[in-house]
């Protein structure tokens, strides 16, 4: 479709259709000079690029931002980036120089996800359109000029890694002047008619944090370099070696006992049964070489350098953090060191996961897994400046509902991802809800009604079928086994209808109908879980703690017991899920045993407690997963909630969003010694801390002005108020 930021611009690309599978598929290059006459008053570059790009302007970039445009499903939603390019234009002839990648947009080798067969695939390509004072003066069309032969990054893919040949590396194209009559013409191919341009408004990705080696070590296969923590990014080295000479860089999260990369399955046949795997290759010119990746990311601690004539230079090499630039919004401290980690590494796992979306992780699939964001939304609102990234992830959710109301597994999705079911369709409802929470904003929930209501009769539809989907309370230790999938699908249907019922409230609708459905569906659940002494039938620590936090009971103080009892019989050992875990610590605060919640999270092993004494600087996928999986998740990460919710006190209200009005209730722990935090929320910060003395503790809390907060019954001062608590006394 036509669009009036871009005027009649068009694709254009340098090959008709895509290359297949290869390790030798340059990255096209794009030029083009003009003439500007007049005075240059504002100048402003719109741009949109399905499998990135890099655009630069008279041989300087146009920005600091990585991974340009934002990931989609490229037939539906085109997400555009617009720069203030004033500065970099002048009087006379200028030259503009784009190197287009392929991303998810086009991707030829064979994965478990299958994105060779996207219907949108095609060859690397871009959309532009510069306007200076208002007036279009240059678009992408069939005047520009393409190479793939002069291209220094000979092979490029966004999962599996980047080539990059040094003999060719020659910036003069960037630049008025050169010589492009061995450039050859560009195809053209229309914006497509069903997808919507749309302006980004979220955080860019950037280089967000350059790390320095902590040790270079010489092994039989060449040199280790170790950063010191996992992260999501690459590594830039500067080196000098005989010409046509091939140094390969792999990259990895851990190693085997020689000092080699180990992947824990991750690089097996079932997940890519062709293509290389975080690999990248240069080829040295044979004079001073820097070499980092444009069009591709890893997640990795260590990178092998294999080889090397001669040991690098440490001071040559650094790794950077590239994610979402977005801001931290709190802090938190404790006497446990396991507390300290798992904050830490919740942080870092989180921002290593951002790119575009919530992904499961920056090593296997950098995918936006649903289920995952859905387990963890709530912490990341706390600790980061999420805001913006949700809601550009949340159009990407909604354009891409089924017309039965389905939805996949992954967003952004090229249609992979059946039959996941509501354990990951959950984050429809949760995004919007914990953001209206957190921030006050309804416009996501109110927005998204229609959205709702078909997914709600699709899932009413799957329970009448009693169908199973694949998803339970995922990757605990037994948990699937535990919990039955039929009652977390009941589960999260209560929870639809009861979102769906708040909507419609905030959008001042009648709610008589939708209020009816959800007690009748409750009532349903009641009677299937509970038997005649009002004892829930399901007795894993996941169901209880669901149905504790979400009050689908008779007797509350019968289930509480259930949970407490179920505690005692698992010694204290952690058996939810991914979907009970978000529950599980909350349910067992709120009835009397914050202690338990504390004894689950530090001690359990398999838990954190393992990842902690193995070292670990990040999240891991698994508990059990010292030789298996990812480790890099995020998904397990909703226990930084209960360090500021149930540690620290701070809670917000439904009924009084966005901090308005809080009831602080910390939990106090003797063995724990002491917390600190803030969080900073749309009114203010609020800091809390809370320290154990000569048998009671002294709970300080900070408030902002605009905020009613209220401890013990007592109304809290704008500032610093302050309590103590004798061991033992009831909170």
């Amino acid at each position: 479709m036509k669009d009036s930021v871009f005027s009649d611009a068009v694709y254009i690309k340098s090959q008709k259709h895509p290359s297949e599978f290869s390790l030798y598929d340059p990255i096209p290059l794009f030029r083009k000079e003009f003439e500007i006459t007049g005075e240059i008053e504002r100048a402003e570059l719109a741009v949109q690029s399905p499998g990135f790009a890099c655009y630069y302007i008279n041989g300087r970039p146009i920005t600091e931002d990585i991974f340009i445009s934002p990931l989609s499903n490229y037939n539906k939603l085109l997400w555009y980036n617009t720069y203030d390019v004033t500065d970099l234009l002048r009087q006379g002839i200028n030259t503009i120089g784009v190197m287009a990648g392929n991303g998810f947009f086009n991707e030829p080798f064979d994965t478990a996800w299958h994105y060779q067969t996207a219907s949108w695939r095609d060859a690397p390509q871009f959309l532009l359109c510069l306007r200076i004072n208002g007036t279009a003066v240059l678009k992408s069309d069939d005047s520009w000029k393409a190479s793939r032969e002069h291209s220094p990054i000979i092979y490029s893919h966004l999962r599996s890694g980047e080539y990059f040949d040094a003999r060719k590396a020659d910036d003069s194209w960037l630049l008025s002047g050169y010589d492009d009559r061995d450039w050859k013409a560009v195809y053209c191919r229309e914006i497509p008619t069903t997808a919507e341009l749309r302006l980004i408004q979220c955080q860019p990705v950037r280089e967000a944090e350059c790390v320095s080696p902590v040790a270079v070590t010489k092994t039989g296969r060449g040199y280790l370099v170790d950063f010191g923590v996992t992260m999501s990014g690459y590594m830039e080295i500067t080196l000098q070696e005989k010409r046509g000479s091939e140094i390969l860089f792999r990259y990895t999260e851990d190693l085997d006992g020689e000092l080699n990369p180990k992947y824990n399955g991750m690089d097996g046949n079932h997940f890519y049964p062709q293509s290389p795997f975080h690999l990248n290759r240069l080829i040295a010119s044979g004079g001073v070489d820097t070499f980092k990746p444009k069009f591709c990311y890893h997640g990795f601690r260590y990178v092998l350098i294999e080889g090397l004539s001669k040991a690098p230079d440490p001071a040559l090499i650094r790794a950077y953090f590239i994610h979402q630039d977005v801001a931290r919004t709190a802090d938190f401290k404790s006497g446990n060191p396991v507390l300290n980690y798992i904050y830490h590494a919740g942080i870092r796992s989180t921002y290593s996961n951002l790119f575009w979306s919530l992904t499961d992780c920056p090593t296997r699939e950098k995918l936006g897994w649903t289920n995952d964001a859905a387990a963890t939304a709530e912490q990341i609102l706390i600790n980061f400046d999420i805001k913006p990234l949700f809601e550009k992830w949340f159009e990407d959710l909604k354009v891409d509902m089924c017309a039965d109301g389905s939805l996949p597994g992954v967003i952004p999705s090229h249609g992979w991802g059946e039959n996941w079911g509501p354990v990951c369709d959950n984050l429809l409802y949760e995004l919007p809800y914990r953001t209206y929470l957190y921030t006050g904003d309804s416009s996501m929930l109110i927005g998204a009604i229609p959205h709702f209501e078909r997914y709600v009769a699709f899932l009413w539809q799957k329970k009448q079928e009693n169908h199973e989907f694949i998803l339970g309370d995922w990757l605990g230790s037994g948990s699937s086994k535990l919990t039955p999938k039929e009652f977390v699908r009941d589960f999260y249907l209560i929870k639809a209808l009861r979102i769906t019922t708040l909507a419609h409230r905030l959008n001042g609708d009648d709610c008589t109908v939708w209020e009816k459905k959800t007690k009748q569906i409750e009532e349903e659940f009641t009677s299937t879980y509970l038997d005649e002494n009002d004892c829930a039938t399901v007795t894993s620590q996941s169901a209880l703690a669901m149905m504790l936090q979400c009050g689908l009971y008779r007797n509350r103080q019968i289930i509480a017991e259930q949970l407490a009892q179920a505690v005692i019989r698992d010694e204290f050992k952690l058996t939810s899920g991914m979907v009970g875990i978000q529950y599980l610590y909350d349910a067992l605060t709120a009835c009397g045993h914050p202690e338990y919640a504390y004894r689950i999270i530090t001690e359990s092993e398999p838990g954190y407690k393992s990842w902690y004494e193995a070292g670990a600087t990040t999240l891991w996928e698994r508990w059990d997963g010292k030789d298996k999986g990812s480790h890099n998740h995020h998904m397990f990460s909703n226990v930084l909630g209960w360090f500021f919710k149930s540690l620290l006190g701070i809670v917000p209200k439904e009924e009084s969003p966005a901090f308005a009005e809080i009831e602080l209730k910390p939990a106090f722990i003797r063995e724990l010694g002491f917390v600190k935090g803030y969080e900073d929320t749309v009114k203010g910060r609020i800091g809390a801390e809370w320290s154990y003395e000569s048998g009671q503790f002294v709970y300080r809390v900070t408030v902002p002005d605009g905020i009613k907060a209220t401890f013990l019954g007592k109304t809290l001062v704008a500032g610093v108020n302050q309590f103590v608590i004798k061991e033992g006394e009831n909170v």
